[in-house]
């Protein structure tokens, strides 16, 4: 029996975080983001003087939620990973399901939920006294120690080299209005915000850089259309600088919605 798309309301928002690091005990991008694990966020309704005739009409996101390690040579294979379990695949008799690594037998079984798009926001710990939302990443240029006590050797090559890589583009930028963005969390919901253009060229930049770098493939191939999945990192400062936890929980959260209900 052929699966069964059913067209909802929905979009899906795949949330990462990281692990603790260097002086960071417990990371507060991943404790921002663990609560929000398979649950749903409402979103509100766009004006209809805002509203663009090509967006889609989401009123709720359904989020999922991934800790990162802090290691050079395991995220390259984890975050293509994680575009392949969150995608849409289409079935020999032309329909729709979405389809995860270990679920393609179970997606044959029994019906499947097509979301309307698929949102990636990867969250990291940055600078204090402000959030800040990343524009950029760089494929190479990458320093620093990380939790396998790993370098990347070579500044001028990726941290990992891959043959199938190697038409990657040296800059990537996300199809978000970072500026915009930034500016709405400021002004309309009252955060210290900051559009970035500098992610750092640590593990954070080079997340942000190989799930926009798949999003590209996927789209080079003909497997989807410019729409189907945006991408964005976002960095949180420290716990109580100036931010609590609970709210820097409310900051994703407010992100969020800022995002999906406009990109």
């Amino acid at each position: 029996m052929a699966p069964i798309t059913k067209v909802n309301d929905k979009v899906k928002v795949v949330l990462t975080g990281f692990q603790p690091f260097a002086h960071h005990l417990t990371n507060p991008s991943w404790l921002s983001v663990q609560p929000l694990h398979n649950t749903f966020l409402d979103l509100p309704e766009v004006p209809v003087a805002k509203q663009d005739p090509k967006h889609h009409k989401a009123t709720q996101a359904y989020l999922v939620c991934q800790e990162l390690p802090v290691e050079y040579q395991k995220v390259p294979n984890l975050v293509p990973e994680l575009h392949v379990t969150h995608s849409r695949t289409i079935t020999k008799d032309g329909q729709v399901i979405e389809v995860g690594v270990n679920e393609s037998k179970q997606a044959e079984e029994k019906e499947k939920d097509e979301y309307l798009k698929t949102y990636y926001i990867h969250v990291g710990v940055g600078r204090d006294g402000h959030t800040a939302i990343e524009t950029q990443a760089h494929r190479t240029g990458y320093g620093g120690l990380d939790n396998a006590k790993w370098t990347p050797p070579n500044k001028d090559e990726p941290p990992v080299v891959k043959e199938e890589w190697s038409a990657d583009p040296d800059l990537l930028t996300t199809t978000v209005d970072t500026a915009a963005l930034a500016e709405y969390l400021k002004t309309e919901k009252g955060w210290i915000c900051q559009q970035s253009l500098d992610a750092g060229h640590y593990l954070c930049e080079y997340t942000f850089y190989l799930s926009m770098a798949e999003r590209q493939r996927r789209i080079a191939a003909g497997e989807e259309g410019e729409g189907e999945r945006t991408c964005l990192f976002v960095h949180l400062p420290s716990v109580g600088n100036p931010y609590t936890l609970e709210e820097l929980q409310r900051f994703v959260k407010d992100m969020i919605v800022g995002v999906v209900s406009q990109y």
